[in-house]
């Protein structure tokens, strides 16, 4: 028997764990975000976006005012991604970089001060 509609809701990307979850009418996205586990940290929220089974994309859904993020409708089909936040920086580059920048600043001062 094969059903005449699509019955799941894909969740993929930054989620603890990717899969498909039946669908159940009332769930929101931020509720099937949660089925999967949650975002990871690395994940970006804000750019949460839904791919609908006709090829749609419903992109920054839920960011208007006296919106919540999670409220836009999930139909049957519907894939949910949660996208990777690019802007992200490791700690420990982040922390190389501006203790190289205070040591460069620290030689300048150095230098300029033997003078």
């Amino acid at each position: 028997m094969v059903p005449k509609m699509q019955q799941e809701v894909t969740v993929i990307g930054e989620v603890q764990n990717s899969t498909s979850h039946l669908f159940r009418p009332g769930l929101a996205r931020d509720d099937y975000i949660a089925l999967s586990g949650g975002e990871t940290r690395r994940a970006d929220a804000s750019r949460t976006y839904i791919v609908r089974a006709d090829g749609s994309v419903i992109a920054n859904a839920g960011t208007r005012w006296f919106r919540s993020g999670g409220s836009t409708q999930i139909k049957p089909g519907d894939t949910i991604v949660v996208p990777l936040n690019a802007e992200h920086m490791p700690p420990i580059p982040l922390w190389q970089a501006v203790t190289q920048i205070l040591y460069n600043v620290a030689i300048s001062a150095a230098a300029v001060h033997s003078f």
